[in-house]
């Protein structure tokens, strides 16, 4: 399962001002340039991009509990044997094109 942890831009810039100001030593100043200059293109080039390739997006990041208690969920329902991992074509016992006509019969959502 691939994730894709997004949270608000000026989330990210706040953590990083108070952590960097905190825990660094540094001035407001520097750390608005730094991000400015490298962390925002950076982000915006390399981890950004990322997102379309993600199985699920968890929007708000930690704080959105629900998403990361069904990411658990689903993980122990694979390490208890109740789901299994796509391998070689097959999901839980059905052929991925099985599954995909099943997927795309009348049934709604």
């Amino acid at each position: 399962m691939k994730l894709f942890v997004d949270t608000d831009a000026d989330t990210r810039l706040s953590r990083r001002v108070l952590r960097d100001i905190s825990e660094r030593g540094r001035d407001l100043e520097s750390v608005l340039a730094q991000y400015i200059t490298f962390v925002k293109p950076a982000f915006e080039e390399f981890c950004l991009p990322t997102k379309k390739y993600a199985d699920v997006i968890i929007p708000r990041g930690a704080d959105n509990l629900v998403a990361i208690n069904l990411i658990v969920q689903h993980i122990q329902d694979i390490l208890n044997g109740g789901l299994t991992k796509r391998t070689n074509g097959w999901i839980n016992g059905y052929g991925t094109k099985t599954q995909q006509s099943m997927e795309s019969s009348s049934r709604p959502h």
